[in-house]
């Protein structure tokens, strides 16, 4: 169905409306951000926090790629990190500004794109009008299940912001391999910024709603063509860092435990219609920020509503939610989706959190209530006819929507108010040196300034923790049983320098965690009690050990060619866009 209002022109207009209209948005349901400036997020605020520090002390202090984060657990990776922000565009482009302000613009941005995202769909695949679009993208850009991940600092979550605009794009690009094109690169875009469950989630959205447009060969054939155009853009623009998280992932198994969550009723409606709840909620595995998911009655009212009116015209939208919502409830059975894809089909058995698939759910919830703003008043015209009451039914019918509408996003500043309470970054010395521990430690996320690391952690992915090293502004290598004489010793973020003089072969201890990216321009590096080590030959040497994921070098090459090549495919080569969008 096409929107009867003439859209706005040129495409560039239109979409800087939009963009402007979420902004102002964006920057009223945010604005604790500036309130709270220059805070941190709460929950795990200070440790994405902490890694963006550590990036940014890496290029600045270093004039490194921040590759390796030796401020927590005695050093961890920090590119191939799969959740590490570090990579992302939007780090790198920011990399002079304070990292509050960082993630201040990182959080407005994304929930702009999610916005922005919505309102395309809504138009342009749903067929609405401007204002029942304008209900449906509120409800997902401000609604309580990515504003409560974000509120509570987990920064890695903006991914599931895309799932609109990638759907959008999927839609389109089985007609227009441009779009295509552009979804390859937003999933790019997602393995840089973070993406873990995000990439893995929309992945299997957009494959459930392929199935319900496999009606023939040919278009058949027209979504593989769309489906390898984005396969591969995303793996080779995504490459340089998509590898060395690959080889993490390969070698590494990050410790999870047995799960058997599922989501009963009385959960589902607690979810959905419940502001507060108490921290555990028991049988359940996880906290409840792991659920918050309400709506309010009026708009689960007009979601119920546009479902039904929309269940025949856009079946595609109702079959898609429906498994996404089966996947949600988790393991209800031994038959159950979740259940299924944990158990057989890679990468799911190293995730958990079924209850993570209401972040796409909300975009479905949103959509109908749309449907319902826009659909319900044309029906009681056409059944009542235009007579006062059915006109009057019709403002009822939209008054109703925006106030569920202010309703959501009125709770989401609430919980995003109650949640932004992490620390503010104070003023440092840096210390000569980098080393662990010592006196005088300053503030948890001040530390990489400080250039300081500790040995705790609060870094799940850290597959060497533990090892046996040492604190204090000391030289940061040892001879094993001092078969050598270190003549001296020179530290950065990345590697060592090391001036070793020796009359038979020697070991040196280097004070990190070992991880497999680690090199050595003299002797072989290998792994002992979780400790980096490095056995070196007789005689003199000055010895440089680095940290250089593997596959990264690969990655670069890959990246580099891709991107241009997309970018020359998006100019020269593809179509030009065949079906405007309705905006």
């Amino acid at each position: 169905m096409i929107p009867r209002e003439r859209p706005l022109s040129p495409t560039w207009f239109r979409l800087a409306c939009i963009s402007a209209l979420g902004l102002v948005l964006t920057l009223a349901i945010w604005s604790v951000i500036f309130r709270h400036y220059p805070g941190s997020g709460g929950g795990d605020g200070p440790y994405f926090f902490r890694m963006i520090e550590a990036g940014k002390v890496s290029l600045s202090r270093w004039h490194e790629l921040p590759l390796w984060n030796p401020y927590e657990c005695g050093g961890v990776p920090l590119w191939d990190n799969p959740q590490s922000l570090v990579a992302a565009p939007l780090m790198l482009l920011f990399q002079s500004w304070s990292t509050s302000a960082t993630l201040g613009v990182w959080i407005i941005l994304h929930v702009l794109v999610g916005f922005v995202g919505m309102w395309l769909l809504s138009r342009s695949e749903l067929g609405l009008s401007r204002m029942a679009t304008f209900v449906a993208s509120c409800l997902f850009a401000f609604g309580l299940p990515i504003s409560n991940h974000l509120g509570g600092g987990h920064m890695a979550f903006v991914g599931f912001l895309y799932a609109p605009l990638a759907l959008y794009f999927w839609r389109r690009a089985e007609d227009n391999i441009r779009h295509a094109i552009g979804l390859g690169l937003l999933v790019a875009l997602m393995f840089y910024e973070g993406g873990v469950y995000a990439p893995v989630l929309l992945a299997l959205m957009l494959g459930i709603e392929t199935v319900t447009r496999l009606s023939s060969v040919p278009r058949t054939l027209k979504l593989s063509r769309a489906g390898l155009v984005v396969l591969v853009i995303g793996v080779g623009v995504g490459a340089a860092r998509l590898f060395p998280v690959a080889d993490q992932i390969a070698h590494y198994k990050r410790p999870l435990g047995a799960e058997t969550d599922f989501i009963d009723w009385q959960m589902l409606k607690s979810m959905y219609l419940d502001r507060w709840h108490a921290l555990r909620t028991p049988p359940h595995d996880y906290v409840w920020g792991e659920y918050v998911a309400y709506i309010g009655i009026f708009v689960l009212v007009l979601a119920a509503l546009g479902l039904l009116l929309s269940i025949t015209t856009e079946t595609w939208f109702f079959v898609t939610a429906l498994v996404v919502f089966f996947l949600m409830l988790g393991h209800f059975a031994s038959f159950a989706p979740w259940t299924l894809l944990r158990k057989y089909v890679p990468p799911f058995p190293s995730l958990r959190v079924p209850a993570r698939f209401r972040l796409l759910l909300v975009m479905f919830i949103a959509g109908w209530a749309g449907i319902a703003t826009d659909r319900l008043p044309k029906l009681l015209l056409r059944v009542f006819g235009r007579s006062p009451l059915a006109h009057a039914a019709g403002v009822a019918i939209l008054c109703l929507a925006l106030f569920g509408t202010g309703d959501v996003a009125g709770h989401s500043v609430d919980v995003i108010n109650s949640q932004w309470d992490g620390p503010a970054s104070g003023s440092v010395t840096p210390s000569p040196h980098l080393f662990l521990g010592g006196a005088g430690m300053a503030s948890f996320i001040d530390q990489p300034r400080q250039n300081r690391g500790r040995l705790e952690c609060w870094e799940e992915w850290a597959p060497h923790a533990g090892a046996p090293l040492w604190t204090g502004d000391v030289p940061q290598a040892r001879s094993q049983n001092d078969k050598a004489h270190i003549e001296s010793v020179m530290r950065t973020q990345n590697s060592f320098m090391i001036d070793i003089e020796g009359n038979e072969s020697s070991t040196l201890l280097l004070n990190t965690s070992y991880a497999r990216g680690w090199r050595s321009s003299i002797g072989s590096v290998r792994e002992q009690n979780h400790q980096l080590v490095v056995d070196v030959p007789a005689g003199h040497h000055a010895v440089r050990v680095w940290y250089w994921p593997v596959g990264l070098t690969v990655g670069f090459w890959v990246t580099g060619l891709s991107l241009v090549l997309s970018l020359i495919a998006l100019v020269r080569v593809c179509s030009p866009i065949r079906h405007e969008s309705q905006v």
